[in-house]
């Protein structure tokens, strides 16, 4: 009877709502990628790459988009939340692009930009022109400092049920979560030079769920926001002379939020902004 009793307080115990109003928070955030695309003419029907890149710029914490707190079972607040962009970044990427007689290629990688990333491209590869696109997917470990309302329920029997509210604060918690994104590039090339922008979309923290500490335990708790995108545009000019090729761009970061996101008329989309350097060395045989 008792094991029973264990049991179904276990089971019990898993279906308790924890949930978080943050109200104001600082989240590291490391920048988008690099990919750029091939800048050049694919002659092979399998081609490989390997590419080192860096970003050059003053990490900086970046004003985001009006932010609402939404629940169901509680007032709609505002939240204040930053991004902390980790600008400065070393970047390795390798990948394998499939090419068949009319110019289009696939191909599969995987990247590290302080944590690994996988990443799938795809694209047109003219005699002149290059257009593609590739999906992002990788892992991070962020610091965040939070610190807002923090609902949840607790048990005294089996049917026995009280709800509670503490004010949390938490600082440089460090988080292990996923980031994705999508990014679209062109290049237009002549002999071994190459004019290149790019831009990509990221989520940078694509989850649901942010760890509370309570009595020296850690517990997840639903939050009631959804983290702005990150825009990066990048405009650049490269040099292949041979099979190594040379670049150097401009990239500007922004945060935006879509209409679904609590966007309401007279506010902007893009509120921080910054701009950086972006250099790369690839090798391509």
């Amino acid at each position: 009877m008792r094991l029973l009793y264990i049991v179904l307080s276990a089971l019990l115990a898993s279906c308790v709502t924890s949930k978080l109003n943050v109200e104001r928070g600082t989240f590291q955030t490391t920048k988008p990628p690099n990919i750029y695309g091939n800048n050049r003419y694919l002659t092979k029907n399998f081609n490989h790459i390997i590419s080192y890149d860096a970003n050059i710029g003053k990490n900086k914490t970046m004003s985001l988009p009006e932010i609402i707190n939404e629940h169901n079972d509680f007032p709609h607040t505002s939240a204040n939340i930053h991004y902390r962009l980790i600008e400065n970044a070393l970047g390795f990427q390798f990948y394998c692009a499939m090419k068949n007689k009319y110019d289009m290629y696939l191909g599969f990688g995987s990247g590290i930009q302080n944590f690994p990333y996988s990443l799938l491209i795809f694209g047109y590869n003219g005699k002149s022109i290059e257009i593609g696109g590739a999906a992002y997917w990788g892992l991070t470990i962020d610091k965040a400092s939070y610190e807002g309302m923090w609902f949840y329920e607790s048990f005294w029997t089996a049917s026995d049920w009280a709800s509670h509210d503490e004010y949390i604060k938490l600082k440089d918690m460090r988080i292990l979560h996923s980031y994705g994104g999508l990014t679209v590039y062109t290049s237009f090339y002549w002999e071994k030079f190459a004019l290149n922008y790019s831009a990509s979309i990221s989520n940078p923290w694509l989850i649901k769920k942010l760890p509370v500490l309570h009595d020296e335990n850690i517990y997840d708790a639903d939050i009631s926001f959804e983290f702005p995108f990150l825009l990066m545009q990048d405009i650049g000019i490269s040099y292949t002379p041979n099979k190594i090729k040379y670049r150097l761009g401009v990239n500007q970061i922004t945060s935006i939020k879509f209409p679904e996101q609590y966007w309401e008329p007279g506010q902007y989309w893009g509120i921080g902004q910054y701009w950086g350097l972006s250099v790369q060395m690839a090798y391509g045989w």
